[in-house]
């Protein structure tokens, strides 16, 4: 068997750091929106924070349609795409076309990160390919150069200046995260991964991605109503901290979550509500973690947030839950955003 090829819809931050370390045992091919080649030719930069260490990335392609690779054989799909993008027209239609790129080559698999209520749904629905060929994964903290996101005072301020793509992958040296729900996708995945030299997939209970990812989805967006402060001054914010506490109840007493989410709604208070944020933020470091999501889920993701939480309130609605303080917690957010972001 020759190198697997890994073909990755979209060439932004997730896109460009994920390819970098996958790169180290597959070939890769980026799919971007027409007209877009020009932008994300080769060679890019990458400034890794941990290692304070830039990273050339030269070896891949890319294309503006899957017609253009029809007949190769692909390991995998890599998407990068969020839950609104992909569930937007633009977003449907890059997926259906990929779809039909792999419909015929049952081993090739779709790893997604979009998060969303039901939306691996979406992806069988719209790719037309079977729920066993789908995984949801998380990727680590990558970005764009952007003022909103200062360097840490650990930085090498030269070799982040020339960077076209900044990253901190996760503590344990792991790069992508593997919500285990399809245990030989999962298996597959972490195959190609440990090709690099140090980073490998971290994997979790494919239940997480269920609940957990709407839990942090939650969080993050009441920590964004404070502001993204430092964790301790959201974390002191009794009021906010509280009505967030009662929301997750909410959420977790869902029929969607059977007798797990209702135990979970019991087990999953103040204490370990904050062992699930203290977790990523030591994680991120040196980057630090509220003033990233400041400008991630503050901005570049809100309206996913935003609708996965919608999508909570009205199937709780449906089956007669008042969902009170979920409902308030989007009110607040909402007003937040269109203080902070009139024009959007």
């Amino acid at each position: 068997m020759g190198i697997p090829k890994i073909l990755i819809i979209g060439c932004g931050a997730v896109g460009l750091s994920q390819g970098y370390h996958l790169s180290f045992g597959a070939e890769i091919t980026y799919l971007v929106r027409p007209g877009r080649t020009s932008a994300f030719q080769s060679p890019k930069k990458l400034y890794d924070y941990k290692d304070n260490a830039l990273r050339i990335f030269d070896n891949y392609r890319v294309i503006e349609s899957p017609s253009e690779v029809t007949g190769e054989d692909f390991y995998c799909i890599l998407d990068t795409m969020d839950g609104f993008t992909a569930r937007s027209e633009g977003g449907m239609s890059t997926l259906k076309a990929v779809g039909e790129l792999i419909c015929n080559h049952s081993a090739t698999f779709v790893a997604y990160s979009a998060i969303g209520l039901d939306m691996i749904d979406h992806y069988v629905n719209t790719m037309g390919i079977q729920r066993e060929r789908l995984t949801l994964v998380g990727s680590m903290l990558a970005h764009q150069p952007t003022k909103s996101i200062p360097l840490p005072e650990s930085a090498d301020a030269n070799l982040a200046a020339q960077a076209d793509i900044l990253y901190s992958y996760n503590r344990g040296n792991y790069g992508l995260i593997v919500f285990n729900s399809q245990a030989k996708l999962t298996k597959a995945l972490g195959e190609v991964y440990s090709k690099h030299e140090k980073l490998r997939i971290q994997t979790v209970p494919g239940f997480v991605g269920s609940s957990g990812t709407l839990m942090g989805t939650l969080q993050l967006i009441s920590w964004g109503i404070d502001g993204f402060q430092p964790f301790e001054h959201f974390r002191n914010n009794k009021g906010l901290w509280n009505l967030m506490l009662q929301a997750q109840r909410e959420i977790l007493t869902l029929s969607r979550f059977g007798l797990m989410g209702w135990l979970l709604s019991w087990l999953i208070g103040s204490w370990a509500t904050v062992k699930m944020i203290v977790g990523p933020i030591d994680s991120a470091l040196p980057l630090h973690y509220h003033i990233f999501n400041a400008f991630h889920h503050g901005g570049k993701v809100i309206k996913q947030d935003l609708k996965v939480l919608e999508d909570l309130v009205v199937e709780g609605q449906s089956e007669g839950h008042v969902m009170v303080a979920l409902s308030e917690i989007i009110r607040m957010a909402e007003e937040h955003v269109a203080k902070r972001l009139p024009s959007s």
